[in-house]
């Protein structure tokens, strides 16, 4: 291994927005000490690879997997650590993957760093104290269980809710700007949240992640207000499950979703220029929140909702909190909320061939979402998680029928995209109007293959790409707030996006 001052290190993330946040932390205080990350993005040549699991799927596991192999092969002098998801919950599987030399839990992701560095030193001491070659860890050797997953025959006799998971105060930091890249100095993600306590039937998250957990309302604010101070435009508020937010504090006797107060307050008490929230289910979108973005400019008018079905019976084979009804009303509300350009843009996840889907139900399935007001559908063909209830179920969906029902919505998605980027389009050229508020986050190459070009964000998520005159007026507009007319459009029917041409107003 090389000296500290010249230690580099490779963080690769798998999974949901949450992990990419938890790895902003790590890389944040790798730097701390001093480490170096990889040169130039190169996957070679670094001392210490971390892989950030995900495990919401099997394949997810196997991919969590198949990546710290291959980097352990790619980097033989490394040592490859493997935390996240797949590491709380199957230690045991990871320590015996080849070419993992240390894994550690959710539960200890926090202190990461400082337990590895430590473990690194140790084994180094060791090493040279050694004359026996074995005593340098091969590939092949049992990789080591580190933190309190070392216990890991007692941590499965207990249910998660039970366990001992870190606090949020302890957890939850606010990485700078310049670990996050060029986005990230302009729109980031904070973690308010952490666990989950719904057991849907698909899903082993709350294994992974432990029971709710939520950090107060003024160390959100205080945290926000350090991000605005370092230049970010942007915050989207994320979590686990973000429609829990608050339910755990003791003084909140009625256990309801503190999300609306805590929206109010970041409003009131800081100069952030927009915020934004992630996944909600249709019930935890309340009127109170809703009312807030009809009121205020700033709460940008975008939803993503975790609908993963509209049927009835769909919904309660995944132990759903919602019916039908609910996502009808939900929905139809939003819509109500008058906006420039449109109303709110809604994002949907969607499950489909989940296990007791018929083709039946997924033609009412197709059919009512076509019914309904939404500006996106993310779709994902069911994926077995082992250990899940819903790999119990009967009438399981063949994988190629899944894969062909997946293309259809997301078919209908793109269609349904098409559609609303056309008529915005042809409204702003028709009525001169501009468009507003486009938040400027990278350089990006264009359409054209020059690279004179920036991409930003309406407070709609719509992406606009913009052609500059120079790469110094690139960099000069970085983070500004632009006002640009609508030209025309570029699609990308493979990826399921649009995005609109403009030019500077």
């Amino acid at each position: 291994m090389s000296t500290l001052e010249k230690s580099r290190y490779l963080l690769k993330t798998l999974g949901c927005k949450a992990n990419l946040y938890d790895s902003q932390l790590m890389e944040a205080e790798l730097q701390k000490r001093g480490w170096l990350p990889s040169e130039n993005g190169s996957e070679i040549g670094v001392d210490l690879c971390i892989v950030n699991s995900c495990t919401v799927t099997d394949e997810a596991d196997r991919q969590s997997r198949k990546m710290a192999s291959r980097l352990s092969r790619d980097n033989p002098a490394a040592r490859v650590v493997v935390t996240g998801c797949s590491a709380e919950v199957d230690p045991e599987t990871l320590s015996n993957t080849q070419g993992v030399h240390y894994v550690v839990g959710n539960r200890d992701k926090h202190q990461l760093v400082e337990l590895v560095l430590k473990t690194l030193e140790r084994d180094k001491l060791e090493r040279a104290e050694s004359s026996d070659a074995s005593s340098t860890h091969s590939s092949k050797a049992k990789g080591r269980v580190l933190g309190v997953a070392e216990n890991y025959d007692q941590m499965l006799s207990r249910h998660p809710m039970d366990r001992e998971w870190a606090t949020p105060e302890s957890s939850f930091m606010v990485p700078p700007p310049k670990h996050q890249g060029e986005a990230g100095r302009t729109r980031t993600f904070l973690k308010i949240q952490e666990g989950c306590n719904s057991f849907c039937t698909y899903c082993i998250i709350p294994y992974g992640r432990g029971p709710s957990r939520s950090l107060k309302i003024p160390e959100v604010v205080a945290q926000i207000q350090e991000l605005v101070s370092q230049g970010v435009s942007e915050v989207v508020i994320t979590g686990i499950n973000i429609g829990d937010y608050g339910t755990d504090w003791p003084e909140n006797t009625a256990g309801t979703m503190q999300l609306a107060p805590l929206f109010h307050t970041i409003l009131r008490e800081t100069k952030l220029e927009r915020l934004r929230v992630s996944s909600l289910d249709p019930t935890e979108i309340t009127e109170e929140l809703l009312q807030l973005m009809e009121s205020n400019p700033r709460f940008c008018p975008h939803f993503h909702v975790s609908l993963q079905s509209p049927h009835a019976r769909i919904l309660k084979l995944m132990k759903r909190k919602y019916s039908w009804e609910h996502v009808q009303a939900c929905l139809k509300r939003i819509a109500e909320i008058p906006a420039p350009a449109g109303g709110p843009f809604v994002g949907m996840d969607v499950i489909t061939g989940f296990p007791g889907e018929t083709q039946e139900d997924f033609e009412w399935t197709k059919e009512a979402l076509s019914s309904l007001p939404w500006s996106r559908l993310h779709v994902f063909p069911y994926s077995e998680r082992t250990g899940t209830p819903a790999t119990r179920l009967p009438n399981s969906v063949h994988q190629h029928e899944r894969v062909a029902r997946a293309h259809a919505l997301r078919e209908l998605s793109f269609e349904r995209l098409r559609r609303i980027h056309h008529e915005t389009l042809q409204s702003h050229q028709s009525t001169g109007r501009l468009m507003t508020q486009v938040l400027v986050e990278n350089p990006t190459k264009g359409p054209d293959g020059t690279k004179n070009w920036i991409a930003g964000y309406t407070p709609h998520y719509l992406r606009v790409l913009v052609r500059l005159e120079s790469e110094a007026q690139v960099r000069a507009l970085h983070n500004q707030l632009l006002s640009v007319r609508p030209t025309g459009l570029i699609a990308d029917a493979a990826a399921g996006d649009l995005a609109f041409i403009a030019e500077l107003a």
